[in-house]
């Protein structure tokens, strides 16, 4: 990404402080000395990790000495995982169906060649062929000039009026704003309505879609020496990746989901792990790897370790959310930054130093 090219705003200039002085050989302590170290010598402006094993709980907050301590963080792409759950519930009680046709739900102002054979499944499991409207170069040019595209209309006036490649993954935003469509048709409620009260009733009030972004700080990164301050940038995203919440937040969801079996019915799980081959784009994470995906949810392969969940990105957090059935644990990360340099950090350091640790 060579977003900033382009950039004029104001630089954001890290100094690396003194390392933590944390000595225990207990898991909580070297895990929190372990990432504390790396966001100091790689100067990450804020973090949260939430980890929780059988015997332990790893829970802390992390903020540069220059940065204002956040305790809300958008989760990106992290948020299709939740938004899955959500769909899958309305499947669970039968108010749809994953071999359900798209266009029973949605009617199209502007054509795209191929919608009518486009199924729930499709869109869940990216299998759809829409390209991706964040793919668009007008949409980059939109954020940076705070003026991206908020509605539906909007959106989809940015894709492809053909399907490419039906049937095979090919990872698309603009899936999941069909399905924030369909939830609004069939509830009769605005997507972020549904999404919060639907949170709320499992006891997650703190997973909140269409805040105020205000008084958040967040930034963008080629190089470990100066960031770019995009605090000011709106990218307007919804099911795709438009969640905020807390680790801790996330911690209790993943708990509800595997442990407390009190969202979803352990058969309605099963569904959403249908999984399918993303070759050619699958995600390297240290020496893991993700190369499938099931219906809104990415396996991990890690040490021999499986880890289900999501990754999430955007121009201004990084999230990920994973649970190891086997040994039941939940993993949960965020931070307020990304860019090339950042999403290395991320995806290359940061989260394998805590993996290897489980």
């Amino acid at each position: 990404m060579v977003y900033l090219v382009i950039i004029i705003s104001k630089l954001f200039l890290f100094t690396s402080c003194e390392n933590e002085n944390i000595n225990s050989s207990s898991l909580s302590h070297r895990i929190e000395k372990k990432v504390i170290k790396i966001a100091k010598n790689r100067n990450i402006p804020s973090l949260q990790l939430t980890l929780r094993t059988e015997d332990d709980l790893v829970d802390f907050n992390y903020n540069h000495n220059e940065v204002k301590e956040q305790t809300l963080y958008g989760i990106g792409s992290a948020t299709k995982y939740l938004s899955a759950v959500l769909i899958f519930k309305l499947i669970e009680d039968k108010t749809l169906e994953l071999n359900h046709k798209v266009s029973d739900y949605i009617t199209l102002d502007k054509p795209i060649t191929g919608f009518e054979s486009l199924t729930i499944k499709n869109l869940l499991n990216h299998t759809s062929g829409l390209s991706d409207y964040t793919k668009n170069p007008k949409w980059m040019e939109s954020v940076m000039k705070n003026n991206a595209p908020k509605t539906f209309e909007e959106k989809i006036s940015l894709i492809n009026g053909t399907l490419e490649n039906i049937g095979n993954f090919s990872y698309s935003n603009t899936n999941y704003l069909f399905l924030e469509k369909i939830v609004e048709n069939i509830t009769e409620q605005a997507y972020n309505s549904y999404f919060n009260r639907f949170f709320a009733s499992n006891n997650l009030t703190n997973i909140k879609m269409g805040i105020e972004e205000n008084g958040l700080q967040a930034f963008f990164g080629q190089t470990k020496q100066a960031s770019a301050d995009v605090s000011d940038w709106r990218e307007y995203y919804g099911y795709d990746g438009g969640a905020f919440t807390s680790t801790k937040e996330l911690d209790s969801f993943l708990t509800n989901l595997y442990r407390d079996k009190s969202i979803l019915k352990p058969s309605t799980i099963s569904e959403m792990e249908e999984w399918i081959d993303m070759q050619p784009m699958t995600i390297p994470i240290g020496s893991g790897m993700i190369s499938e995906y099931g219906n809104g949810i990415m396996k991990l392969i890690y040490h021999g370790e499986e880890y289900i969940g999501h990754f999430g990105s955007t121009l201004k957090y990084q999230s990920m959310i994973f649970y190891n059935q086997k040994n039941n644990t939940t993993v949960s990360i965020v931070t307020n930054c990304s860019g090339k340099y950042f999403n290395t950090v991320f995806f290359q350091e940061l989260i394998p130093e805590v993996l290897d640790e489980l």
